[in-house]
């Protein structure tokens, strides 16, 4: 009788003893949501690039300006925190989210099935496509044909998509990488490349200021959905953030700001299969 009693006492004990080590972890779960997190901390940390107007620059002041800062800026304001931007290059967009450093990245950032197995996008408030440019005295180049040679050298940015698709549309070609887009153009100028690879959305601002110096090849050589990455298994934090996208998408607003930076309104996000 006596091995009976203690036998259920010793039963719950360890029944409380195993609430206590369940309650235990629940602050270590509340800690890892990272709603909770920015809601609490009053700022949304978003990593950005600094050099890839008019997505994003950094201007005279010092502060970042652009399409991308106009949406982080409006999130932040809708989920009732400060933005904190936090500067990075092409692979920093995904490794600031699977590190910790970042809430957010909105950097002109196309969501692929790669990138997917380790960050999570919403959809996309934006859809663009690759285009090739060239310098607009170079009539050897008139089509991707044209660069289709190992004797080519084809500029694109570390990390970023063009590392498969420009293969892809030219797999003779050699390929010159380049930290930034900055420094992707100024290889072109300089002669150290033939071609530079872009999105077809840079490439009209880059034509209508230099129509003189660049000319575009004829073609759009991949769907890059343009979306904000989050990190992996949050689904809270993505569920909040995507419903913001799909209004800011809806209402017209992202057609405003769009318009205000690249001077025509948006194109269709809506796939056409």
């Amino acid at each position: 009788m006596l091995k009976t009693i203690i036998g259920r006492f010793g039963g719950v004990a360890a029944a409380l003893g195993l609430t206590a080590a369940l309650a235990a972890t629940v602050p270590a779960v509340a800690q890892d949501n990272v709603l909770n997190q920015v809601i609490e901390r009053g700022t949304v940390r978003i990593a950005i690039i600094g050099g890839n107007a008019p997505y994003s620059s950094i201007n005279p002041s010092g502060e970042p300006e652009g399409y991308d800062i106009d949406i982080a800026n409006q999130l932040a304001a809708a989920l009732g925190v400060k933005p904190e931007f936090i500067i990075t290059d092409i692979p920093g967009r995904v490794v600031s989210l699977q590190s910790g450093k970042a809430d957010l990245t909105i950097a002109n950032f196309t969501r692929t099935v790669e990138r997917s197995k380790v960050i999570a996008f919403t959809d996309p408030y934006l859809v663009v496509g690759m285009q090739f440019v060239v310098q607009a005295n170079r009539d050897d180049l008139q089509t991707v044909a044209d660069l289709d040679k190992p004797e080519i050298k084809i500029g694109i940015t570390r990390g970023g998509t063009a590392e498969t698709s420009v293969p892809q549309a030219a797999p003779n070609a050699t390929i010159s990488r380049f930290d930034n887009v900055n420094d992707t153009l100024l290889a072109l100028q300089s002669n150290q490349t033939d071609a530079m690879s872009q999105d077809n959305l840079y490439t009209a601002g880059l034509l209508k200021d230099n129509a003189d110096k660049y000319k575009a090849l004829p073609g759009i050589y991949s769907r890059e959905d343009i979306s904000i990455g989050l990190p992996a298994g949050q689904f809270d934090w993505y569920r909040v953030v995507n419903t913001w996208v799909e209004q800011f998408n809806s209402t017209g607003e992202n057609n405003r700001v769009f318009n205000k930076w690249f001077g025509y309104d948006l194109p269709p996000i809506q796939a056409s299969y």
